[in-house]
Order: structure tokens, then C-alpha cells, then sequence
């Protein structure tokens, strides 16, 4: 961990003192639209109150219908970390993903999800360096086989700069690590699996009839 936030302290030095004005968000072309996270809701048994219940899932969600979930986080959790978030799932079996991260809500997620002082101070000294929400693009492969994560990108930028290896395997480490903390938070999680196939997000498994954003 400590390696990670020196690398990408430097890293971020280097493009926002020398590189802001690349500093955009790609376009992949996915639009979010957030009723469509109701409809699968009431489409697959799920409450819109509060409940203990939960239900089994053997479905899959599209680039729209997933993209439309971080919309809604974003609009019930006024500290959620991301901003636009598009996500497009290719016939290869590959996926893409860009959007905005707001650095001092990512802090925040930080703390809620159990990380120590010491790990986001480590984090906190290179805000200084950063202006505004920070751009990025991410292409690559992932699962969940078992409630067991694995992400495995071939490409990381931050606006159109590409980021090195060093830091995009332990990012992706970081970020599977924080998936699996949330997915604890939110309890009675059951994933036989999920894994992009022909296009689409596969899910198989269980999870609360409700979930709390």
C-alpha cells in the first residue's frame, strides 16, 4: 500500500503540473438512465423498502443498465467517489470504463470502509497536486467466481495519459479490495458469479431483497 500512494503521488505530480489541459473524460457512448435501475428492481423481486429478505439472481444487465447503477449511487450518497461514470461491456469479453473521481469523496470512502489513518494520510498529503475531479479510463477484463474478485486491466489513464504498470496492478488490487469491503458492508451477498459475457454483465447468485445506498 505504501509503495502504491508513493508511486501515484509522483505520478500525479508529474501530469497535473505538466499535463492539466488533456485532463478529460473519454466518451465511450453509454448513456445512464436511472429509471432503468427501478425496472430491473421490480422486474427481478426487489423491494424498494427496507427488507431483510433477499433474492437469487440468474440475470444479465447491459452497459446501460450497469452504468445506470453508479448513476443512482451517485444520487443517493452525496459523498459517493464517482461522477459519470460510463461503462461498456464488449463482445470480447472486455469492458471499459471512464468517468470522474472526486478525490476528496474517495477519502471519504476510504475511511467508511475501515481503511487506517496511516493508509489515507498516505493519500491525503498528494490532494494538494490535484485540481478539480480527476478524469480517468480503464479497459481490461474482471470476475467474481465465489465471492472472490479478479480485475486484470490492460489499460489505465488518467485524462490521456496512460499510467504505468507499477501503479495499475496495485490500483487494481486496491479497487478489488474496496469492492469486496462494500459488498461485506452490505451484507447477505451470495455471488456464484459474475463475468462479462457476450456483451453483457452475468449474474448469478444472491443478494438483499433491499439494498442501502
Amino acid at each position: 500500500m505504501k509503495k502504491f500512494f508513493i508511486g501515484l503521488g509522483i505520478f500525479l505530480i508529474i501530469v497535473f503540473v505538466g499535463f492539466k489541459f488533456i485532463m478529460q473524460q473519454k466518451d465511450l457512448g453509454v448513456k445512464a438512465d436511472t429509471p432503468l435501475i427501478t425496472a430491473f428492481k421490480q422486474r427481478n423481486g426487489m423491494s424498494l423498502q427496507s427488507s431483510d429478505k433477499k433474492v437469487d439472481l440468474n440475470v444479465n444487465m447491459t452497459s446501460e443498465e450497469i452504468s445506470s447503477v453508479f448513476a443512482v449511487w451517485e444520487e443517493k450518497d452525496k459523498n459517493f467517489p464517482l461522477h459519470n461514470v460510463q461503462v461498456k461491456f464488449n463482445s470480447d469479453g472486455t469492458a471499459e470504463a471512464s468517468g470522474y473521481l472526486k478525490i476528496g469523496n474517495a477519502l471519504i470512502l476510504a475511511k467508511n470502509l475501515g481503511y487506517s489513518d496511516s493508509d489515507i494520510e498516505k493519500g491525503k498529503k498528494y490532494i494538494k497536486y490535484v485540481s478539480g475531479d480527476l478524469p480517468f479510463y480503464t479497459k481490461g477484463t474482471g470476475k467474481m467466481i465465489n465471492n472472490t474478485i479478479t480485475l486484470s486491466p490492460t489499460n489505465f489513464q488518467i485524462g490521456k495519459i496512460n499510467v504505468p504498470e507499477s501503479i495499475t496492478q496495485p490500483a487494481s488490487t486496491l479497487v478489488s479490495d474496496m469492492i469486496k469491503r462494500r459488498i461485506d458492508q452490505v451484507g447477505g451477498a451470495d455471488i456464484k458469479e459474475a463475468a462479462i459475457k457476450s456483451g453483457v454483465f452475468h449474474i448469478q447468485g444472491s443478494i438483499p431483497e433491499s439494498i442501502q445506498y
